[in-house]
């Protein structure tokens, strides 16, 4: 297993990406004919949040606990954060090619924004200015996760926005932060490291199948 499989066995994130991009990257190989998805349920997103939202455990905690006694909450919940996932990368996706967004996803991802949420709160880590879930209803989950979106598609990293050129078809997002602009890859560690050594095996095939002289 190469290690860009192994990173993609999990749901653990870059924490330097933007929290819409981490979010939107829970689903893997988006580009091949069938992706994985990182996200299986409503608990596995629950651990997500927890894990990308610091200091929104007890909330967290309490809507746990809440979804344990009606499931059928826990599912309606995790539908309208894959649906909001999907949305963002609709439109992502469409800000990378310099086209209108689609129609459909931008009225679903309005319409989430609109949705009143009183339990988000800034707080601070390490000194820096995050989102928090300070509240136990379901909306508050995805109004961190939507306040990224539009802060990344309006703001000015919004030209950086950049998808994975792997092609094993791994799709991952990210913002490309290179003073040249002309990053390629997810990451050089995992999809930028196989392309390189690709590059070298060819090379190399080339010159030992040319004619000796």
């Amino acid at each position: 297993m190469s290690s860009n499989e192994d990173r993609r066995s999990g749901v653990a994130s870059d924490p330097k990406e933007e929290l819409a991009i981490r979010f939107v990257n829970t689903a893997a190989w988006r580009l091949r004919s069938s992706r994985e998805e990182r996200l299986p349920n409503a608990q596995a997103f629950l651990q997500w949040l927890a894990g990308n939202i610091p200091g929104s455990e007890q909330p967290l905690a309490l809507i746990n606990a809440r979804w344990r006694a009606h499931p059928q909450g826990s599912a309606k919940a995790y539908e309208a954060a894959i649906a909001l996932r999907e949305a963002v990368y609709e439109l992502l996706v469409a800000r990378i090619a310099d086209v209108a967004p689609p129609i459909e996803a931008l009225e679903h991802f309005n319409a989430l924004l609109v949705q009143p949420a009183d339990g988000i709160r800034l707080g601070t880590i390490a000194g820096e200015l995050v989102w928090c879930i300070d509240g136990a209803s379901d909306p508050d989950l995805l109004k961190p996760i939507i306040m990224s979106a539009v802060n990344l598609m309006t703001g000015p990293k919004a030209h950086r926005i950049r998808q994975c050129q792997d092609d094993r078809g791994c799709g991952w997002l990210f913002v490309d932060e290179s003073r040249a602009m002309n990053r390629r890859w997810c990451s050089m560690g995992d999809c930028g490291n196989r392309a390189k050594a690709q590059r070298h095996y060819r090379r190399s095939r080339g010159k030992s199948d040319s004619p000796s002289s």
